[in-house]
């Protein structure tokens, strides 16, 4: 059984130097080299109480890798009112526009002006080649805030609303919303594989009877 016992525990620690350490990686990005971004053109996002009523905006993104939500960064805009956003990650409905919301970040602080951070605690699982939208939609009838615009000549379209979550498409005729994406890759198969079939034969050996030398009479 010692023997067994070492065996197990030699085993784990070289299953431990076969599975990486899965590292943040980017899987969207807008910015320019520098984080830079256009600092004279915005998105308005404003409540129903401001000049010119309620307005949301939103910017769809496809993942280059599968994995698990880590954070978004975007660079937003404090005009007057409350400096308070509620962003989402959303599915896209099907038609182009926002539908199905994977995880909410409520009542968000918006910068005077430059970078907010947004910290996924759901961790919804992004699929490489799928599209999904970053909504930002003002938190109250005062929120009067925007959404600085890529640098990057990057215009693929995005999507306001009038009302919430009444969301409607925009030709790509303006750069979208600046923004980040990181996701925490999704395993390989091969090394999930491993550690599946190595926790087999760790089972296996420990339920093996243990076997004496000598006659038997």
């Amino acid at each position: 059984m010692k023997s067994i016992l070492l065996a197990v525990l030699a085993s784990l620690g070289s299953v431990g130097y076969l599975i990486p350490t899965q590292a943040q990686v980017v899987v969207f990005n807008s910015f320019g080299p520098g984080n830079t971004y256009g600092s004279g053109i915005v998105w308005a996002v404003s409540g129903a109480s401001v000049s010119g009523g309620y307005r949301g905006q939103a910017e769809f993104f496809t993942p280059a890798t599968s994995g698990y939500l880590s954070s978004v960064l975007l660079a937003t805009y404090h005009i007057s009112g409350s400096g308070l956003s509620n962003f989402y990650i959303a599915q896209d409905n099907g038609n182009g526009i926002p539908g199905n919301i994977l995880e909410s970040f409520t009542d968000v602080l918006n910068a005077s002006s430059g970078f907010v951070t947004l910290n996924s605690t759901v961790k919804p699982l992004l699929q490489a080649g799928t599209e999904y939208w970053l909504c930002d939609e003002p938190a109250a009838d005062y929120s009067y805030n925007a959404w600085y615009q890529n640098n990057q000549g990057y215009a693929p379209g995005s999507a306001f609303e009038r009302s919430e979550w009444s969301w409607s498409a925009i030709p790509g005729a303006e750069n979208s919303g600046v923004f980040r994406v990181s996701v925490t890759p999704v395993p390989e198969p091969s090394v999930t594989g491993l550690v599946i079939l190595c926790g087999c034969w760790f089972l296996l050996r420990l339920k093996q009877p243990a076997v004496q030398d000598g006659s038997f009479s």
